[in-house]
């Protein structure tokens, strides 16, 4: 499933993508958007952009302004399901959860293993191993709430996954020469599989809702396909 995210746009443009001083408080932390009059601020914005390389191991210097904006998008739909979200404790990923996330992380990062290389690449993101948890513990805490929201509302049928059994998975293991799989043993996999699309699916469709009946303000430009409201101005109940 996805995983499941103002100043004017000429000054947020000549800031460094990570500027440590904006993330250690040294400059104004504007708000960059309002969700139902609650605000989004700079350093928020800047610290999902950290996040987000860091997860996808991308350098720095190659994040760029579309990357930026769909940060954005992200932290807004963020917003809007936390809205969904009351105070249900059970969402919240336990401290045990979370440390076997960070060690799976460190395991996929190169020298993940050594403590202070650990510490050194957090930091040429921005972040540290705090900021980090907490932002690992709300994509967590998000995600759970979809899955507990969405999935009762998906069902699969038998003959979706022996159709996609015939026509995309065979297919595909004989175009890369693996050994065929039988449909029984395949059929836990591929259920979830459309289950998460499908979810996502859903997904997509609650937040174009929510959106819509949302007031958001948004200085920065998001692409008419995903734009939570008018540019500059709001959208939905005031």
């Amino acid at each position: 499933m996805k995983r499941i995210f103002h100043l004017t746009i000429g000054l947020l443009f000549l800031l460094p993508i990570v500027a440590p001083s904006a993330l250690a408080g040294e400059l104004v932390d504007g708000v960059v958007a309002t969700v139902n009059r609650q605000p989004l601020f700079q350093s928020d914005w800047a610290e999902a952009i950290c996040f987000e390389a860091f997860m996808q191991q991308k350098p720095i210097a190659q994040v760029t302004q579309a990357d930026r904006v769909k940060a954005l998008q992200r932290l807004i739909d963020r917003q809007l399901l936390e809205g969904q979200m009351g105070g249900e404790t059970f969402l919240q990923p336990s401290q045990d959860d979370v440390d076997k996330d960070v060690a799976k992380l460190r395991a996929q990062v190169q020298n993940g293993d050594d403590d202070r290389s650990w510490q050194k690449s957090l930091a040429s993101y921005g972040l540290t191993q705090d900021t980090l948890k907490e932002h690992l513990r709300t994509e967590v805490r998000v995600m759970n709430f979809v899955e507990v929201r969405l999935r009762p509302n998906v069902h699969v049928q038998p003959e979706e996954i022996e159709a996609y059994y015939k026509n995309q998975l065979l297919p595909d293991l004989q175009k890369n020469g693996s050994a065929t799989v039988a449909l029984d043993e395949a059929e836990p996999r591929i259920r979830e599989l459309l289950v998460q699309q499908r979810m996502d699916e859903l997904l997509d469709a609650w937040l174009h809702n929510l959106r819509q009946q949302a007031e958001i303000r948004s200085t920065i430009a998001i692409p008419a396909g995903n734009a939570p409201a008018d540019q500059g101005g709001a959208s939905g109940a005031n």
